[in-house]
């Protein structure tokens, strides 16, 4: 993956890694082998990050796992809004995530803002903004995942981030190219998406066409190959979801070699033998488009 689709990092136990569904030891044996992986094939931390979703609906469970994070060697720890018992506001949030972050205190803290899963609808910069009232408060905070399509929100986060001290990651690749613009200002643009692993070369051939530096050097005819690339990660991730993205994109690694097994965990559907044949031959290809 670091080779093939330029991924400078991994993160792991979040939702297309079913982390919702594994137990803490589960959790606690995946993300040591990631680290262990890592360092068999001789890779750093500078090179590729280890980037943790450490939550739980249990407070004191996301503690635990933190700290066992933390102690492993990590290189950040991530954290969703509970889902049942949902905050009201943005200090309800804030303080959910300090009480987790708080338990790894050497450890980089992004806020994983993912409305459409958790059903807390506190806006995203409203967060930041509470985070940043009182630092001491989160002093680990360094970013979020930012997965959503309110691209008002994401815009409101930039607008207040004028010395670029966040870390913003979206996490809908569909509209990757809507959001570049806000980047333009920025040092880099990073993306966490399910189909990173396989279409990570078409994503960063978008940014690069798009011209994220260099706006005066791009050509129509550069935008135009831009645009036909985000219809095609639109295209992939429309196909998929009749499948579940996470199943599909399972099973496009086990064509392209990098799995074993597409096994999902319970209650995750498993895929039919029919769903496998159709991303075998209507999706899969979608990821040698593009190279």
């Amino acid at each position: 993956l670091h080779e093939q689709q330029n991924c400078t990092a991994a993160f792991i136990c979040g939702t297309s890694g079913e982390g919702m569904s594994m137990t803490a030891e589960e959790r606690k044996a995946v993300t040591l082998g990631w680290l262990a992986a890592r360092a068999k094939v001789g890779l750093s931390s500078e090179t590729f990050a280890i980037v943790v979703v450490v939550g739980f609906e249990s407070i004191k469970a996301s503690r635990e796992q933190a700290a066992l994070c933390e102690q492993a060697g990590v290189d950040g720890i991530v954290v969703m809004a509970p889902t049942f018992n949902k905050p009201n506001n943005a200090v309800e949030v804030v303080d959910f995530l300090a009480d987790v972050a708080s338990a790894a205190p050497r450890t980089p803290f992004l806020y994983y803002h993912f409305p459409e899963k958790t059903g807390c609808s506190v806006p995203a910069h409203s967060v930041v903004q509470e985070a940043w009232s009182s630092p001491s408060r989160l002093p680990t905070f360094v970013g979020l995942k930012f997965t959503s399509s309110d691209v008002i929100d994401y815009g409101l986060m930039c607008d207040m981030d004028t010395e670029q001290k966040l870390v913003l990651l979206p996490g809908y690749e569909v509209s990757l190219l809507s959001l570049i613009n806000y980047h333009a200002q920025r040092d880099s643009l990073g993306f966490v998406g399910v189909s990173v692993s396989v279409l990570g070369h078409v994503l960063h051939r978008i940014v690069d066409l798009a011209g994220l530096h260099n706006k005066e050097e791009v050509s129509q005819a550069d935008m135009q190959t831009a645009f036909k690339l985000q219809a095609l990660v639109r295209a992939f991730m429309k196909k998929g979801s009749e499948f579940g993205w996470a199943q599909t994109v399972k099973h496009c690694l086990v064509l392209a070699g990098v799995l074993q097994s597409d096994r999902m965990w319970a209650p995750n559907k498993q895929l039919t033998d029919e769903q496998r044949k159709i991303i075998a031959t209507e999706i899969f290809p979608l990821t040698k488009k593009g190279a």
